[in-house]
């Protein structure tokens, strides 16, 4: 992993963030307005230079894999369930996963295993893997990366999440973000048995 990118990244990204609000806070001033548009609280951020504790509270919109389209994520579980989909999809990353299983802990349960049984609220991955979901925002993207991406080697630094503060409702002038059928289609089938999000 290049540091010293990931640095120049963050600094680009925290400078486009100090700009887009200047501008609207400016316009606010000139146009009398006392509130910024829903528009303008839309972030987006990179995972691995975000930290878990700044994104409790916020909601997430869509998750993007490298320069490619954004996958809507209405919940941090489907987050955490798209973004363990996607890598599970890499052979080797698989086979990281499956060795993984039954052997990544928490203080009371399994993080990652082989059997919806074995948690509280499990995140179905993929045939006998499953992520625990019973955490807040900032425990379950904490060990989402620490117990599960980094020991598995993924390379999560191109994944982007675009979220917003809770309570706000999306403008309709935000750019549509494509929805995945075959996620909800399969999350609808297993609903009696397993509870995914």
């Amino acid at each position: 992993m290049n540091y010293e990118q990931l640095i120049e990244e963050l600094r680009e990204e925290m400078l486009q963030l100090v700009n887009t609000k200047c501008d609207a806070l400016l316009q606010m001033y000139r146009s009398g307005e006392v509130h910024t548009s829903v528009k303008d609280t839309i972030r987006e951020s990179s995972l691995i230079t975000v930290s878990p504790a700044e994104l409790k509270g916020k909601r997430p919109l869509a998750v993007q894999f490298a320069p490619g389209e954004w996958i809507e994520t209405p919940t941090w579980r489907k987050v955490a369930q798209r973004i363990l989909q996607t890598c599970n999809e890499q052979p080797d990353i698989h086979e990281r996963f499956m060795e993984m299983c039954g052997k990544v802990a928490g203080r009371w349960r399994t993080i990652l295993g082989s059997s919806p049984k074995e948690m509280d609220v499990p995140i179905k991955v993929d045939e006998e893997l499953y992520f625990e979901g019973k955490f807040d925002t900032e425990a379950m993207l904490n060990m989402l990366e620490e117990k599960v991406l980094e020991p598995a080697g993924v390379d999560y630094s191109s994944i982007k999440i675009r979220y917003m503060g809770k309570g706000q409702e999306a403008a309709k002038n935000i750019e549509h973000v494509p929805e995945q059928d075959a996620l909800e289609h399969e999350e609808q089938e297993q609903h009696a048995t397993v509870q995914t999000m």
